[in-house]
């Protein structure tokens, strides 16, 4: 795109200007295929070139005159040329708005009770996707919006302020919003949520490394958490953080909407979409009760007036402490009090994390010695097993014949990635088992611990391609190493590889080995 800027800022006719920029239209759609893509694409563009001609002067040959809701403006030629018609756009949304329109055609019942109970027990999970899923239930924002543009404030028992939405098209007013529990227990989960070390170093990446980041990670656990309790509406092959926005449209409705008001308005209110298009998109879902009747509407507005319990988070307290440990205190770091304490718990995390690289780098050491060793003493087995020859005397020597199989290496390490890849001679498995395990230690190494991989069975047997029998096998005869592993994984959780996916996606064996591929 900057090659682009520079060549339509030197263009000085609307001849020029539309030669570029149909030239540049040519290359990104011979590049984007996907016509959703390509009008993505074509806003950054449209965004660019008027942030440009406003910070530039250009000459009156490549201005015209555009007449807005704001008056008239003077925009550059590229906006007329860099566009789509709106017969593009029918036909790009043309799928999406049948789609809709089937959904609220045939809408799905759900029971919101156990949504709820669902969500607030996520609230107090060490894992921050599951806490995440838990509060785009609770509160209707989207994904990136809790994890990085969004805060919340209290109101009342039930109401908090909300800033920071997404999509706003400029408008960056606060506004409440209804929350689906109790707004002390909101707060609070919140602000431990957005305390934790994963989601501090989201803050200074963009919105949309932050989405395309853990889209994915926070869908799988929304469905870990809600779909025993929430079907996917029609067209939706699974559950989605977009579908946990029309759940919630439709659960605040029941809670504390009006009978008089329809719930494309209530939606339109409280998702802060700025029209009832965008807001009709979320009618997928309708309130039941446990006997699948229709459930009865505001039921729960007479607590709004009630006063709230305060989160923990807005409480203030006092430590107490001696005066020489005050003035250790007031020499380290900078800022305020609340600020320090922050950058004392910041530290002793980062301590934390480097204690268990160092534990898991002499872990790592410990098993490379404990091979070393096997193989040394299996070295000595195998030749103490060859029976002596001795060796008749020949007048010349015979021709050697080249060997029918891979010979077995006398040191596996010295076998490179690529070959043991595709290996199947004898002991060759035992090796890509000891690798993965490497590997897997290598890549924790420096890890958040809920960021790391535990070394499970089905781990090993994804990363070095043996089957479950060979994995059990090699640890059955590698007692060592079984314990060991045991002891490495005592402090994870049993669903610590959950929504991790396939290994092989993240990690490799040590490229001390050699390059390969899987």
């Amino acid at each position: 795109m900057a090659l682009f800027l520079a060549k339509l800022s030197g263009a000085a006719s609307a001849e020029e200007v539309k030669s570029v920029c149909l030239e540049e239209k040519s290359l990104f759609e011979s590049q984007y295929r996907n016509d959703n893509t390509r009008a993505a694409h074509m806003t950054r563009y449209r965004k660019a070139i008027a942030s440009m001609s406003a910070a530039l002067p250009f000459p009156a040959a490549v201005i015209y005159e555009q007449e807005t809701e704001s008056g008239t403006v003077r925009q550059h030629l590229a906006l007329k040329w860099m566009n789509y018609g709106s017969d593009f756009h029918a036909a790009r949304q043309a799928p999406t708005v049948a789609k809709t329109k089937a959904q609220r055609r045939q809408r799905v019942a759900f029971d919101p009770y156990p949504v709820i109970e669902c969500a607030i027990a996520a609230l107090s999970s060490e894992d921050y996707r599951e806490v995440a899923a838990a509060i785009i239930l609770l509160t209707g924002r989207r994904p990136t919006e809790i994890l990085k543009s969004g805060d919340f404030t209290q109101v009342n028992r039930y109401q908090v302020e909300f800033s920071g939405q997404l999509k706003s098209r400029g408008n960056t007013e606060s506004y409440p919003i209804y929350c689906l529990c109790r707004s002390h227990l909101l707060i609070d989960a919140f602000t431990r949520f957005r305390r934790t070390a994963n989601i501090k170093a989201l803050q200074d990446e963009a919105n949309t490394a932050v989405d395309s980041r853990l889209n994915a990670t926070i869908n799988q656990a929304v469905r870990e958490i809600f779909g025993a309790v929430l079907s996917s509406p029609l067209g939706d092959s699974q559950l989605s953080a977009t579908n946990l926005r029309a759940a919630y449209v439709n659960i605040a409705y029941h809670l504390f909407g009006v009978p008089a008001e329809s719930i494309g308005s209530f939606a339109e209110d409280f998702l802060g979409h700025q029209n009832a298009g965008s807001a009709a998109s979320y009618e997928d879902y309708y309130c039941v009760g446990a006997d699948g009747k229709a459930l009865e509407i505001g039921v729960l507005r007479q607590e709004l007036e009630a006063k709230p319990k305060q989160p923990k988070a807005e409480k203030r307290t006092t430590i107490h402490v001696d005066g020489l440990l005050k003035e250790r205190f007031e020499a380290f770091g900078s800022g305020t009090h609340k600020e320090k304490i922050t950058q004392l718990l910041d530290a002793a995390e980062r301590n934390r994390s480097l204690e268990r690289q160092l534990h898991s780098s002499n872990q790592r050491l410990a098993l490379a010695r404990q091979h070393i060793e096997l193989l040394k003493a299996k070295r000595v087995e195998t030749a103490m097993a060859q029976p002596s020859q001795e060796i008749a005397p020949q007048s010349k020597p015979a021709p050697q014949s080249e060997p029918a199989h891979t010979p077995i290496p006398d040191d596996w390490r010295e076998m490179s990635n690529a070959d043991l890849n595709g290996s199947h001679i004898p002991g060759s498995a035992d090796e890509k088992i000891r690798r993965s395990i490497e590997a897997v230690q290598e890549f924790n190494a420096g890890l958040d611990k809920e960021d790391q991989w535990s070394i499970t069975p089905t781990v090993l047997q994804k990363l070095s391609g043996s089957n479950a029998n060979r994995v059990k096998d090699y640890l059955s005869r590698h007692r060592e190493i079984a314990e060991m592993l045991k002891q490495y994984n005592s402090d994870f959780s049993y669903h610590q590889n959950r929504y991790r996916g396939d290994p092989r996606e993240a990690m490799r064996w040590a490229l001390a080995y050699g390059e390969y591929e899987w």
